[in-house]
């Protein structure tokens, strides 16, 4: 068909249209059209029909979307390059509408189109559809398709970038537990700035409370720079403060278990401890259990302000072993000093008679005495007073 046939056929459409008795419904107008798609000799005509259905949104037009949509699944697409490119538009022309009317019904159909196409954008427009279409069914399908891509990447970056955005896209709208970790695991890929923070902010979306999900991460993965995403994804979330200590705390035992002579690695571990550390803090942790291990932090070859975290958590923990552990570090340190071996600076001695005082329990009393007469410098020691008569 020419292009002044396509014209006629367009006008008489038009013509239809005006003839109709009455008030022109959307309706109508979507059935004159998808009259005229039908007769279309080629893909560019339907391209350019579909284009004027779409802008309808009618909800009506659904089960014709649908038709067209398993028409063109079934089509064979010749070799020739710009009638793939127009068969795949106009695929993602209805994929698209599909989406937006929320037809569930045309799941199935989505799915196949997803299955069946090499094409990375319209593959991913799929996924996305699916998700926004609320099918569920495939969660684990999208799942595994954005899990497989974070493991094995190839050379069409664009391509997986867009099914990538897809998935996490679907996933997010879907909310179901089983897409979470692929999400995850997508953070942690080296994909695009734009993949990563949709990522993140999926993630708080799709489960209120992953810590069951995240702890097994922690657990289980080697990589430390996962471990430590894994506990940075658990502090964002909506989870309770104390699933949140829960798995602050199964991270900071790995910061302290785990050994490596990799620079970058001690660098993970560090920030591990410390952000485990800091969440203890803001959620004002007060297991007993915990205390162990953050006292493992004080006596560890580590830098002054990874020990002044430790003391901040040993501090608003309302417990008799938090109290006892902050007296023994003073004692430690109260010993060292008397044998002479000097700290660069005081702010650790200082920071142990501060958290002792603010702990607000006379477990340490007796070692601030002790403090007051040790040979410390002046500051140091009326630190060590005030502490005694807050106590007091």
């Amino acid at each position: 068909m020419n292009r002044i046939n396509f014209q006629t056929l367009f006008l008489s459409a038009l013509a239809i249209i005006l003839f109709i008795p009455g008030t022109v419904f959307p309706d109508e107008i979507t059935e004159v059209w998808a009259s005229t798609y039908k007769q279309a000799a080629n893909l560019g005509q339907k391209y350019e029909i579909m284009l004027n259905i779409v802008e309808f949104d009618n909800r009506d037009a659904i089960p014709f979307l649908i038709s067209a949509l398993d028409e063109l699944n079934n089509q064979k697409v010749g070799a020739v390059k710009k009638e793939k490119v127009i068969h795949n538009d106009i695929m993602i022309l209805i994929v698209k509408e599909l989406g937006d009317l929320k037809a569930g019904e045309a799941g199935p159909y989505i799915y196949r189109t997803l299955k069946d196409t090499e094409d990375p954008f319209l593959k991913g427009e799929a996924i996305s559809v699916l998700g926004k279409t609320g099918a569920k069914e495939y969660t684990r399908d999208i799942a595994l398709i954005l899990r497989n891509l974070t493991l094995y990447r190839g050379d069409d970056v664009r391509g997986e970038k867009a099914i990538a955005y897809g998935c996490i896209v679907a996933l997010e709208r879907l909310k179901e537990p089983g897409g979470y970790a692929s999400v995850f695991y997508a953070l942690n890929a080296g994909f695009s700035r734009r993949i990563t923070d949709l990522a993140e902010g999926a993630l708080v979306n799709i489960l209120e409370d992953p810590s069951k999900i995240l702890k097994d991460v922690i657990r289980n993965d080697s990589n430390l720079k996962v471990k430590l995403n894994a506990l940075k994804v658990e502090d964002k979330s909506n989870a309770p403060a104390e699933n949140k200590v829960d798995v602050a705390y199964e991270t900071l035992k790995q910061g302290l278990l785990l050994k490596t002579s990799d620079i970058r690695e001690q660098t993970y571990l560090r920030e591990i401890r410390v952000l485990a550390l800091d969440v203890f803090v803001r959620n004002k942790a007060d297991d007993s259990k915990v205390v162990p291990s953050i006292e493992e932090v004080l006596y560890m070859n580590t830098d002054t302000e990874e020990k002044l975290f430790a003391l901040e958590a040993l501090r608003i923990m309302p417990n008799d072993e938090a109290a006892e552990t902050l007296g023994s570090f003073l004692a430690y340190q109260n010993n060292r000093h008397r044998l002479g071996v000097m700290a660069k600076d005081n702010k650790l001695v200082i920071g142990t008679i501060r958290a002792i005082k603010n702990a607000n329990s006379n477990v340490g009393t007796y070692e601030l005495q002790r403090t007051k007469y040790a040979g410390y410098s002046a500051h140091v020691t009326r630190e060590a007073e005030r502490a005694i008569k807050a106590l007091e």
